[in-house]
């Protein structure tokens, strides 16, 4: 989820300074405003963001970050093999990958299905750097970076 919000919020930014604004602007006519603002900027913030957690978090692809799993790069793709009985094995093929990126603690491979759909591989997944570097390496060639 702290992948997801940086995410978000890299692009809308301007989400969070919108109830500042409002309320900033409000004072100039009753100083009452402030306080009645910053209530209902705080229960709209608290109230969108698990709508925007629960919307993201939940899609398919997610669930293949948080799922133990095994990652075999092939010609034709991504191979991810599940040890849950409920998902067996998923292909990514090449032309679903927009990038890779690297995060605090994992490797995000970001899908082109939508803006904030990725796959997470922690970095202790990795037996070194060198794999780790290979890895992304071979995913950059295949899909044209």
């Amino acid at each position: 989820m702290s992948i997801l919000r940086r995410l978000y919020f890299s692009r809308r930014w301007w989400i969070l300074i919108l109830p500042i604004v409002l309320c900033l602007s409000l004072i100039a006519f009753d100083t009452r405003f402030a306080y009645v603002s910053l209530i209902v900027a705080m229960g709209i913030v608290m109230m969108a963001l698990p709508l925007i957690y629960y919307y993201y978090g939940l899609t398919q692809e997610s669930r293949w970050s948080i799922l133990e799993k095994t990652v075999t790069i092939t010609d034709n793709g991504l191979l991810l093999d599940f040890t849950s009985d409920k998902m067996r094995q998923h292909l990514i093929s090449w032309n679903d990958i927009a990038r890779t990126t690297a995060a605090n603690d994992c490797l995000i491979v970001k899908l082109k299905k939508n803006s904030y759909t990725f796959l997470a591989i922690p970095l202790s997944a990795f037996a070194g750097k060198e794999e780790l570097r290979c890895f992304v390496l071979e995913i950059k060639r295949n899909i044209g970076q």
